[in-house]
């Protein structure tokens, strides 16, 4: 009987620790070395309104935030939250609307607050309501211009976060034109491949389309996320990471392994020879923090700090699109759940030794 309590004791003890030791590495909680020192950086650079670089990385960062277990509108003050509420108009004259108004979707519900009445709005959303906003760019089939995928990808992963589910029509049909626009490779281009820019297909785009399909209820063991994954495994490159238009960077890299994240695929697994997604990542965080686009950044290109620290917060914290406020409260749930185990080791073990 010893022995059984013991052996029941040590099992335990095994499960409790696993916890741990996985979150020592990926993935990284928010206060995993890695995760405070890129949001240190990103508050480091935070404006006096509310703002970390431009109003499209305000989003992105607060989506991050969310993913990294902190409250946006605790963020600053103003808040980061403050600022996109109150700056709406940075959406006038926008280059890609829907994908705009996905995005702030993406992080009003991060920060868990209602896209459907967020601030006063003005006349892109009127009311502040984005969602009603989003839909008037659907024209039946798909979201904004009908050569272009990127929005369609990020509309439903926005709606889907605002509450539709895979049964929606507006989910199934633009879901359909996500599919019936991949490339000969299987993957996807931000452009339908009629677009006359189209050239190639690129791990970020079909990595938003993994999650945008995963989000509307397509299998993961699809052919369209099967043959994906294929074209991901294909472009990987010797660093671990992932390249677009030859050029291997962070942006493309964080998008991947969100997308692993989605469909519950170990981005540890995905090795070009010892390296892997995750490495590649962590091997692109700068001294002060944040993460480099690409190392050596070339010529023509920006460094885009922000937004790709964002992206790799939102990545290595094992997050998907679109991020969930509930995230937030997962720290605390895992030390709740650390704490029961441990209690439960402690009184089989005294069990055993008064035995």
């Amino acid at each position: 009987m010893k022995l059984k309590l013991l052996f029941i004791g040590l099992t335990m003890t095994l499960c409790c620790f696993t916890v741990p030791l996985h979150a020592a590495g990926f993935p990284f909680s928010g206060a995993s070395p890695e995760i405070e020192t890129a949001v240190n950086y990103l508050k480091s650079i935070q404006k006096a309104d509310g703002s970390v670089g431009s109003y499209s990385d305000s989003g992105w960062v607060t989506i991050a935030l969310s993913a990294a277990g902190i409250e946006p509108d605790e963020w600053g003050e103003p808040s980061i939250l403050d600022y996109i509420k109150n700056n709406p108009d940075e959406l006038i004259g926008s280059f890609n609307l829907p994908a705009d108004l996905a995005r702030n979707i993406l992080a009003i519900v991060a920060a868990g607050y209602d896209p459907y009445s967020f601030g006063d709005g003005n006349e892109v959303v009127p009311d502040g309501n984005y969602i009603e906003a989003l839909l008037e760019t659907y024209d039946g089939a798909q979201f904004g211009v009908a050569d272009s995928i990127n929005e369609d990808c990020w509309a439903v992963m926005a709606l889907s976060g605002a509450g539709y589910g895979p049964g929606d029509e507006i989910i199934t049909s633009t879901a359909e034109f996500i599919k019936s626009n991949r490339g000969a490779d299987k993957g996807w281009s931000w452009a339908a491949p009629v677009n006359e820019y189209y050239y190639e297909s690129d791990p970020d785009n079909t990595a938003a389309a993994i999650m945008a399909l995963a989000r509307a209820g397509e299998a993961s063991d699809s052919v369209y996320i099967s043959q994906a994954l294929d074209y991901l495994a294909v472009v990987q490159v010797n660093s671990g990471g992932f390249s677009a238009y030859g050029v291997e960077n962070t942006g493309s890299t964080a998008w991947v392994i969100s997308a692993l994240n989605a469909l519950g695929e170990n981005p540890l697994e995905w090795k070009s020879g010892e390296n892997n997604p995750v490495s590649f990542l962590l091997d692109m965080q700068t001294g002060n923090g944040s993460f480099a686009f690409a190392a050596p950044l070339p010529e023509g290109y920006l460094p885009m700090p922000e937004k790709m620290t964002a992206d790799s917060i939102i990545a290595l914290t094992g997050a998907s699109y679109p991020v969930s406020h509930e995230n937030n409260a997962s720290p605390w749930l895992w030390l709740l759940l650390g704490g029961l185990l441990l209690t439960m080791i402690i009184f089989l073990w005294k069990r055993t030794v008064k035995k």
